[in-house]
């Protein structure tokens, strides 16, 4: 039997696979409040990084039916940002809050940070796009953030 692929996002934004699902960023924070007329699963980062410190933005993972986490994303950078860069950190702990199913809902699995550092004499908006495979299943995903001093 095989299990089913599920990619993971964090801070309530949901990404499409075979399943829909989201997780959250880690410790027990809630995500920060909605920016006006921005919808939750737009890739906006509601809190802003700030210039020279790196902030971690997103959680990708993938989880098989029975909850357990499978092997990290294969995640690339598509298009980088203009004013930092961007890392990625595996074995970063998040908890779902949506799935498909609803079965894996405040599970715990391993995901990869994905991380943005803007240039310490940058300010103002900034964005990045990734891909990510795992089973051959892609996801596209861009980002936006906006930085302060």
């Amino acid at each position: 039997m095989t299990a089913k692929t599920v990619f993971l996002a964090a801070a309530g934004m949901v990404l499409t696979s075979q399943l829909l699902a989201g997780c959250s960023s880690g410790p027990a924070t809630p995500p920060p409040p909605a920016s006006p007329g921005a919808e939750a699963g737009d890739g906006i980062r509601r809190s802003p990084v700030v210039a020279g410190r790196r902030a971690r933005v997103f959680v990708m993972a993938g989880f098989g039916t029975n909850c357990e986490s499978l092997p990290a994303p294969n995640i690339i950078i598509t298009a980088p940002p203009a004013k930092g860069s961007v890392t990625f950190e595996p074995g970063q702990e998040t908890t779902i809050t949506t799935s498909a199913s609803g079965t894996c809902i405040g599970q715990r699995v391993a995901g990869t940070g994905i991380y943005y550092t803007a240039r310490a004499t940058e300010t103002g908006p900034d964005s990045f796009s990734i891909q990510a495979e795992l089973g051959g299943d892609i996801t596209r995903r861009t980002f936006s953030v906006d930085i302060v001093q």
